[in-house]
């Protein structure tokens, strides 16, 4: 990660000792911990002292809400982001902490759910804490079940994974036991993994020894296991104690399991210190050394190096938990908390842990870095369909942002506070959010007037009917430095220019930016690299477009097929556009081409269903008989209550539109069943009634939507295109 790498780079400028009085609380320990309080909650449950009345309440509220969030996550179909949601509440908690209050009401349920899909993935260790945990909040008539699965659980541990050589055995069972005790904050899943830690480290010491004595090659299978226990036995069980801030503990532990040849001095050295004293340096120490050891097969990426690299991810989480009570300040302890909360779910929480940071030290690469990190979990959040969690996580930047433009930093910090204003624009634009939109574009174009942000702004004026002012941005966009470097994005601000002087009805107007643009794209093909070549002839097949020349548009977009053949997302806008401009003019070969070389390039099933809504369209406009591909797609797609599944049901014919307009949940979704309503009217033969549809369309908030475009274009007809011929001095590609 780029951004934890710059923060990591400037931790030696920060301080590290006794605890700091730079963490100040954003607000009130309670209970009851709403989702817009959560990023402030989780920061203040970080600096509370363990043991402390304080944080009992604050790991209550947290861990009660974040149970809900998985939960939901769970009743969502979404069961990675529950398991990490999940994983990450119980990860909140010290040992000894957990009471069945904390679970709250969501608590049981979703321990219930977890424990059924580790099960099902053959995570036998995860499962099994999760079902000790949960006999803790279940009812006594649930007990039984729990208590079976348990059993279950139990014995296929000691029948197929305790069977074997001695090694081989000792090394599968302590692979179970540790992923139990990164998970269930109990004394007995920590002893239970230390033992059988000691054990296998043991066995392998004894297997290492008989072969120097009589040079006998052990079993493969019992070498291997020894080879990995010799090479991170040692850690695995520092680690194991260090999880709970307890040094001396593992110090103890190595010493009995004679064992402080496995371990690397660093390591050691740091854990002795720590033993001494506890500080946020120390634990810094333990933290860059806590890392599985060097030598091992870097292509080896089977089940054992997965295991520990999610041991030493959970205890890196942990210890940085302990250094960050200590010392909020320190950049690069910071920085790995943050990662680690988005990875567990809580990534909103990001840009608050970060904040002490970056007031504390006015460095740009410092700011910088926690920006990215704070736009990192605001894109994750939104790849994951939880816009709301990125909105969240944007709020939780509002005083980083402050900080970053404090201090001499600002306008140097990369990326800048404004980039994170326009990532939020662009979030709640997909989201037909406009008026919220335009408020961080503005922010965005007040320090970094940018041309991607300008065109931005510049359509929602348009939109709104604020010409002049859209026109305005348009040409301080052409002006702006990053889109003198992006021919594509000159010629997206060139094609609207014109967009707009054909609607005032100014052809001549419209045809001047229109010929710029022309110009320009196809001069920059030539010195363009793969991805940019293809975004660069996307635009062009626009422009040609919109001069009425067909067949070179299609063209251009052979070659954007052509420049990025592995590129699935590359591949995806361009079929989109294929299949897009077909529906328009309802062209089934073109579009049934497109929707084909989408499956040839084995494109996700989002874009697929979107593609095949397409193609059947104008299969119905045409009363064409189908081929059957949009059926086939529409079928690999579950009516499960999300957006895409009501979309798949809409296309294979199983809900009504009005019943798609029903399920629409946000205002873009909304602006989606509405085309699609519109469309319906128009195959059955109700022209005026779609012309309404579509118009409403084009007056809704889905700027982003490829439906708005095909809405106006429909409206617009041959008025979409200008007469007359390409213009003669520009020479088109063959």
């Amino acid at each position: 990660m780029v951004a934890l790498a710059l923060i990591a780079g400037c931790g030696a400028a920060s301080g590290g000792g006794a605890a700091s009085v730079h963490g100040e609380r954003s607000g009130a320990a309670s209970k009851e911990v709403t989702d817009d309080a959560f990023a402030g909650a989780v920061h203040d449950l970080l600096l509370s002292e363990p043991g402390s009345k304080e944080r009992a309440v604050r790991l209550s509220g947290v861990v009660s809400r974040q149970m809900l969030r998985a939960d939901a996550q769970f009743k969502n179909r979404q069961a990675d982001r529950g398991i990490a949601a999940v994983t990450g509440g119980l990860y909140l908690v010290r040992r000894g902490e957990l009471t069945t209050e904390m679970l709250g009401t969501g608590g049981a349920s979703a321990l219930r759910e977890a424990a059924r899909e580790l099960a099902s993935r053959g995570d036998e260790g995860r499962a099994r804490a999760i079902y000790e945990l949960l006999a803790r909040v279940s009812s006594p008539a649930d007990a039984k079940e729990i208590q079976s699965h348990l059993d279950a659980i139990q014995a296929w541990t000691r029948d197929a994974v305790g069977k074997g050589g001695p090694v081989a055995s000792a090394g599968g069972l302590q692979r179970v036991a540790m992923k139990r005790a990164l998970l269930e904050p109990s004394e007995a899943a920590r002893d239970e993994a230390a033992k059988l830690t000691v054990d296998w480290i043991k066995k392998s010491i004894v297997l290492r020894q008989n072969y120097r004595s009589t040079r006998t090659a052990p079993p493969r299978e019992e070498a291997q296991e020894a080879f990995r226990a010799l090479q991170v036995g040692g850690t695995t069980l520092a680690a194991i104690y260090v999880r709970d801030g307890d040094a001396a503990g593992a110090l103890k532990a190595i010493d009995q399991a004679q064992a402080r040849d496995l371990v690397s001095d660093g390591l050691f050295g740091a854990l002795e210190a720590l033993a001494v004293k506890v500080d946020a340096a120390r634990y810094l120490d333990v933290l860059k050394e806590l890392r599985p050891a060097p030598g091992r097969d870097a292509q080896r990426e089977d089940e054992d190096t997965g295991d520990e690299r999610e041991l030493f991810r959970g205890v890196a989480f942990r210890v940085a938990m302990e250094a960050y009570r200590l010392d909020p300040s320190n950049p690069e302890i910071a920085g790995v908390l943050a990662a680690g909360l988005q990875e567990l779910g809580m990534g909103e929480a990001s840009p608050a842990v970060l904040l002490e940071a970056v007031k504390a030290h006015p460095d740009a690469r410092i700011a910088g870095g926690a920006l990215a990190i704070t736009m990192q979990a605001m894109m994750f959040e939104v790849d994951a369909g939880d816009p709301a969690a990125a909105r969240r996580a944007f709020k939780a930047s509002t005083p980083l942002l402050e900080a970053a433009d404090a201090k001499g930093v600002a306008g140097k910090a990369q990326p800048s506070a404004a980039k994170v204003h326009a990532l939020m624009g662009d979030i709640e634009l997909r989201e037909g959010r406009i008026d919220e939109a335009r408020v961080q574009f503005k922010a965005a174009a007040a320090s970094e007037p940018s041309g991607i942000v300008l065109l931005s702004l510049a359509r929602i004026e348009w939109h709104a009917k604020e010409v002049d002012p859209a026109v305005a941005h348009l040409k301080e966009g052409l002006a702006s430095p990053d889109t003198a470097k992006n021919p594509a994005l000159k010629g997206e601000i060139l094609l609207l220019m014109s967009d707009i002087a054909r609607e005032r009805g100014d052809v001549q107007g419209a045809r001047a930016p229109l010929t710029d643009a022309l110009k320009v794209l196809t001069a920059a093909r030539a010195g363009a690299d793969a991805e940019e070549r293809a975004r660069i002839e996307r635009t062009l097949s626009r422009v040609l477009d919109r001069f009425g020349a067909d067949k070179p548009a299609k063209s251009a977009l052979e070659r954007a097929l052509q420049a990025t053949p592995r590129d699935k997302q590359q591949t995806a806008q361009t079929a989109g556009q294929l299949v897009g401009r077909a529906l328009v003019r309802s062209d089934l070969a073109g579009a049934r081409d497109g929707l084909s070389r989408a499956l040839a390039a084995d494109i996700t099933g989002d874009d697929l269903v979107y593609f095949a809504l397409w193609v059947r369209l104008v299969e119905r406009q045409l009363r064409a008989p189908s081929d059957g591909v949009p059926s086939r797609i529409f079928q690999t797609i579950p009516d499960d209550g999300r957006w895409l599944g009501r979309l798949a049901a809409f296309g294979a014919g199983r809900i009504k539109p009005e019943e798609l307009v029903a399920s629409a949940k946000s205002p873009t979704q909304k602006t989606e069943a509405l085309f699609y309503s519109a469309m319906e009217r128009r195959v059955s033969g109700d022209t005026k009634g779609a012309d309404d549809g579509l118009k409403q369309v084009v007056a809704g908030p889905g700027l982003e939507l490829m439906e708005m475009g095909f809405a106006r274009d429909i409206l617009s007809g041959k008025n979409a295109q200008l007469s007359g011929p390409l213009p003669a001095d520009v020479q088109l590609p063959q």
